[in-house]
């Protein structure tokens, strides 16, 4: 962004965040924000992951990890183990708006710089802890691993082939997530800060960070008692299927890899879909089998569903799809998709990514320091987008704490304003309008954020289409309804629906004068649709230089992508999320659901707050168009950085770890049991070691993780016996 677009530009970040977090401060430093890298005198603990830098250039050596959560940030060194440096941070939280620190439960406090001592300081300092398990309840102490987090918030035991031990996701994320979750909360608190003139403390607990990247698995608990179909003790050979699980494919072989498809009518107009596509194909070019020439395939989920097709004939067609698919390519593919609006995504690489045409046009990667990184994911409206500054060297900010320490701010960013009343309503946005035309899960969730914060959301929805959320299971008590679906009820928190039509003039001006009255407007359709009904943001701003508007789609307005329809599940392949997540002997088989629904309105969160703010001090509104596909991009930064600089494709790698040994997701007794077990330090073996007998394995070496995955074969093999 450029630094009349950057809405955080002035506020300091103090950034303590270990791996757990980096992420929080890279997304404040995205949105303009000022964000000094506090580290120990060996630098952070992020600066020696994996991927490194092979090449033979200037940066040979360096974490390609660190490259990508460290970019737009400062960094300078305090060693907190000392009495004099612990003073200086002291000085800079004085001066600071933000601390972020993911250390575990109480280890600032016993430093003196916990949030008690520090908001007596600065009662405006916006207060971030990120912690495995959150500062309070029984499991606040525990160790925690990215593995046995992603197991611990349910997202593993969805993940996988049925006939092997369910998988994490091929990068790990539970961080990230974490980050990217309490940099929106941050941005939001700065919001409330404005209302009430004080900080807060901020509690993110990385479970259940995972435990919203669940989406609809979630709600079958709530909604009917029990685990999804297929995921509990079922997982193996669920007992009663439903028949579009049994029949259809979520992966399907291609000319040159795999695609994700989706062949299910749900939200698909009639005759649209892939099926009732290749159907028609076939049938016009002569090559449709006999036995499918009676089917009227426009509207075969209607006989379906009512039982008048039988199971066996839905089978054959579906086989003559995939013989289809294996005919073409993943590029033939995806322009088929574009031009028949199918829901179809190619099972892209890393080195697909930096070679696509689309990302190409829109300027999304951009060179950094001699490494091609992914641009930011969120465009505005009146800004050029600008590259960020490289992750920086050891130290290099260390005139900065200095600087900051001399007390230049006004005395009065210090201390809270007296003239606030004494109760504060905690409402980030008591007051703020918002006309919410989104649907499913991206764009409802952003629309939530800001209703469960305090704005009037008013959601625009159509009885003659109603939203896909509202028909998707669980439904409460198993019944199925509207107003009874889970999702519709996770997503649309606190707010309010409105029926309109609009595919009439009625139904038109009735959401131009619902924009009239908003001060945002959150938009999901595809590119266009809000501009042929004269909703566009050319429209909505003439007169309203204050509007806010949030426009998301996966692809973003322009580049040959642009007219791409579908959901996460089509994302999250085309994205590289699927080639790095499952066997290594097998086909890949993604994270499960539409995965990129839940990274991208972190982004959009956090850049839609970060807009109402400065919408306070400015008065001027801006356009936000956020592609969802390139915040799951960022989700995998490291790789992309490490195709770029060393030509290494990412592939799935199952259980393996650079990071832990053992580390893997191993069968205990009974039916569909499985622990998640990662050992990362010599703290975490000498634990193992003193529960499980590992015969052979008591060398002290073994302390070191390269001692453990030098017999790593042999260790998982007695762990795995150990465990069962």
């Amino acid at each position: 962004m450029s630094d009349e677009s950057s809405p955080l530009a002035g506020v300091r970040v103090v950034d303590l965040a270990t791996s757990r977090a980096e992420m929080a401060g890279r997304l404040l430093a995205d949105q303009g924000a000022q964000v000094l890298k506090i580290e120990p005198p060996g630098g952070a603990e992020a600066r020696h992951r994996l991927p490194l830098d092979e090449s033979r250039g200037r940066g040979a050596g360096e974490s390609l990890y660190w490259s990508s959560v460290a970019l737009g940030k400062r960094s300078a060194v305090l060693d907190l183990d000392e009495a004099q440096d612990r003073g200086r941070l002291r000085a800079l939280l004085l001066e600071a708006d933000v601390l972020i620190e993911s250390f575990d439960p109480g280890t600032l406090s016993r430093l003196g710089l916990g949030y008690e001592a520090t908001a007596r300081e600065n009662p405006r300092l916006i207060f971030a802890s990120i912690t495995p398990y959150g500062q309070q309840g029984p499991k606040s102490a525990w160790p925690a691993t990215e593995l046995t987090l992603e197991a611990a918030g349910g997202r593993v035991a969805l993940q996988g082939d049925p006939d092997r031990p369910p998988l994490p996701l091929g990068l790990p994320h539970a961080a990230f997530h974490a980050g990217a979750q309490a940099a929106a909360d941050i941005v939001i608190a700065l919001n409330e800060r404005e209302l009430s003139g004080r900080g807060q403390h901020l509690d993110t607990s990385m479970q259940e960070c995972m435990v919203w990247t669940l989406m609809g698995p979630y709600g079958w608990a709530v909604a009917e008692g029990r685990d999804p179909p297929g995921t509990g003790d079922d997982r193996r050979e669920p007992e009663n299927p439903t028949a579009i699980a049994r029949l259809f494919p979520r992966l399907c072989e291609c000319a040159d890899g795999w695609v994700a498809v989706s062949m299910s009518p749900l939200g698909q107009s009639r005759g649209g879909g892939l099926l009732p596509c290749i159907m028609r194909e076939l049938r016009a070019e002569g090559r449709l089998d006999k036995e499918l020439q009676s089917v009227d395939w426009d509207s075969w989920d209607e006989a379906f569903f009512a039982g008048e097709l039988d199971d066996e004939l839905v089978e054959m067609a579906v086989k003559r799809v995939e013989d289809v698919l294996r005919s073409r390519s993943k590029a033939e593919l995806v322009r088929f998709t574009i031009e028949n609006k199918l829901r179809l995504g190619a099972v892209r690489t890393t080195r697909d990514l930096l070679e696509d045409e689309h990302f190409e046009s829109r300027g999304f990667f951009c060179d950094v320091d001699g490494r091609r990184h992914p641009g930011s994911p969120i465009r505005v409206s009146f800004a050029k987008a600008r590259s960020p500054r490289p992750a920086p060297a050891l130290g290099e900010g260390q005139a900065l704490v200095d600087e900051w320490t001399r007390g230049s701010r006004k005395e009065s960013v210090h201390a809270a304003d007296s003239e606030r009343p004494d109760e504060r309503l905690g409402e980030a946005f008591a007051g703020l309008k918002v006309a919410d035309f989104s649907w499913v899960v991206a764009g409802p969730t952003m629309g939530k954020a800001l209703a469960d914060h305090g704005a009037t959301v008013v959601r625009v929805e159509s009885s003659r289409r109603p939203d896909l959320a509202r028909r998707l299971p669980p439904f409460k008590d198993g019944v199925e309804g509207l107003n009874r679906g889970q999702w519709a009820a996770m997503y649309n928190t606190s707010k309010l629906s409105l029926a309109v039509d609009l595919s009439m003039p009625e139904g038109q001006e009735l959401a131009r004068r619902l924009v009239r009255w908003a001060d945002v407007v959150i938009e999901s359709f595809s590119p266009g649709t809000m501009e042929r009904l004269g909703l566009g943001w050319d429209d909505l701003s003439q007169g309203r230089s204050d509007l806010i508007m949030m426009s998301t789609s996966l692809f973003g307005s322009g580049g040959p992508l642009s007219p791409f329809v579908g959901f996460g599940q089509q994302a999250a392949a085309m994205v590289g999320l699927h080639a790095i997540t499952g066997w290594p002997d097998r086909p890949p088989c993604g994270p499960f659901g539409p995965y990129t629904d839940v990274i991208a309105p972190k982004f959009g969160v956090c850049a839609l707050a970060a807009a109402v703010l400065d919408r306070r001090s400015t008065g001027k509104g801006r356009h936000l168009e956020m592609a969802q596909a390139e915040t799951g991009i960022r989700f995998i930064e490291p790789l992309v950085l490490d195709e770029s600089v060393n030509g290494r494709t990412a592939v799935a790698r199952g259980m393996r770890s650079d990071l832990a040994c053992p580390h893997g997701v191993y069968a205990a007794s009974g039916t569909e049991r499985y622990v998640a077990l990662a050992v990362e330090t010599a703290a975490h073996w000498r634990a193992l070691r003193s529960v499980a007998p590992l015969e052979g394995f008591e060398a002290t070496a073994l302390d070191e993780l390269g001692a453990r995955l030098a017999v790593r074969e042999d260790l998982e093999s007695e762990v795995s016996a150990w465990c069962v």
